[in-house]
């Protein structure tokens, strides 16, 4: 499990979990706690979101550097990309819930889909492997937004879908990797040991009744 290092938090407020084995997953999964008395946003201005697009490999260093010049040239810019990294990972959010739970994806899919169109209208062609990849200039503050939009449409439209879950602790998303298909948290580490414990206390007490 990797954790996030040089942003300051207040004191409680642990380092975000890479969990979700997807990288728009794990950014829908940007809030820690979302329903607890430990609710934090990770992403909450442009350095936060610099550093989380570094921690998760969608940039390097220098193209980190590259996006803090360009918030710091335009700040306005850089706001109004904090906010459509809020409106991408709420879209997510639903989009990939609605799978989840078996409903209709319309909402969630028509406010991913803007996002999906940008990200495909900014990228370029890259042949670096057996296929062509998309790559994307990070000379604008919203750049790394492109990346997560582009991964969570071939999510959505590809059979990796089908992997999709929700941990049965807490709101987040993930994709089951396991070769059985029976992972039922997004880390064992975190809501998988809450929940034994839960249990064992449950059986303590059933057993003193």
């Amino acid at each position: 499990m990797e954790t996030e290092a040089g942003i300051a938090r207040p004191p409680g407020i642990r380092e975000l979990p890479i969990v979700a084995g997807h990288l728009a997953l794990d950014f829908a999964n940007t809030v820690d706690d979302p329903l607890g008395p430990q609710r934090w946003d990770h992403i909450p201005d442009h350095p936060n979101l610099v550093t989380w697009g570094e921690r998760v490999g969608i940039v390097g260093a220098r193209e980190a550097a590259a996006l803090r010049r360009a918030a710091a040239e335009d700040p306005k810019a850089a706001a109004a990309a904090v906010r459509d990294a809020v409106a991408l990972r709420s879209a997510l959010n639903d989009v990939f819930g609605a799978v989840v739970d078996g409903n209709p994806l319309d909402d969630g899919w028509g406010r991913l889909r803007p996002f999906a169109a940008a990200a495909t209208a900014r990228a370029e062609l890259t042949a670096t492997g057996p296929y062509p990849a998309p790559t994307w200039s990070v000379a604008e503050p919203g750049a790394l937004l492109w990346p997560v939009a582009d991964a969570a449409h071939r999510l959505l439209t590809g059979p990796g879908v089908a992997r999709l879950k929700r941990c049965v602790a807490c709101p987040w998303l993930f994709l089951d990797r396991s070769r059985n298909g029976s992972r039922r948290w997004c880390s064992m580490e975190i809501c998988g040991t809450d929940e034994k414990i839960r249990r064992y206390v449950t059986r303590r007490a059933a057993r003193r009744g």
